[in-house]
């Protein structure tokens, strides 16, 4: 498993992309204000009312420093865990898949006047990815452990559970199909 492949620096990675696309757009809801957060974050309420582009443009919204501090954390953990591990499509495809899958559902079952925002549901998909790698031997174990201890930690009022969930199911599931593609070859 992982890491960034050999001889890639952070700077030059995926993962550091989209850090640089999170903290561009948390600056953006910053000097745009409410208004902007209103436009970007997700509502069933505006999803429904023809904002189709809130559980993409969600994924990049932060609602405070904390937020996107704790965010981004995870995602340079993860996200340098998990790209050296599958190609640069299939990363791309576990976060946006699990990041859009998480939001998506998140419209269904969160109140309609509820705003989401975040990139967690993209990171719990890079957890799944995670746990699907280590789908055979000790490291499952720990990895399952693992993921089920921050999803439980970072439950509670205001956080968007349901984009956890279904991010960590996608990245599971992805994962699995990913890495069985893979198997005996490198990425």
């Amino acid at each position: 498993m992982g890491y960034l492949p050999r001889g890639q620096s952070l700077t030059s990675s995926i993962t550091f992309t989209l850090l640089i696309a999170n903290v561009a757009v948390f600056i953006v809801t910053l000097v745009g204000g409410a208004q902007s957060v209103l436009v970007l974050a997700q509502t069933g309420e505006l999803f429904f009312a023809g904002f189709y582009w809130q559980p993409f443009t969600a994924m990049f919204v932060h609602f405070d420093i904390l937020h996107i501090l704790f965010n981004m954390f995870a995602l340079v953990y993860f996200g340098t865990v998990v790209e050296g591990s599958y190609t640069k499509a299939q990363y791309l495809a576990v976060y946006f898949g699990a990041g859009l899958l998480g939001n998506l559902a998140s419209l269904i079952l969160i109140p309609l006047n509820e705003p989401t925002g975040g990139a967690s549901g993209a990171i719990f998909g890079l957890v799944g990815a995670y746990v699907a790698l280590e789908r055979k031997g000790s490291g499952l174990l720990i990895a399952a452990l693992y993921a089920a201890l921050i999803f439980i930690d970072s439950s509670g009022p205001g956080v968007n559970i349901f984009a956890h969930l279904f991010g960590v199911l996608a990245g599971v599931g992805l994962g699995l199909v990913f890495a069985s593609r893979n198997s005996g070859r490198e990425t």
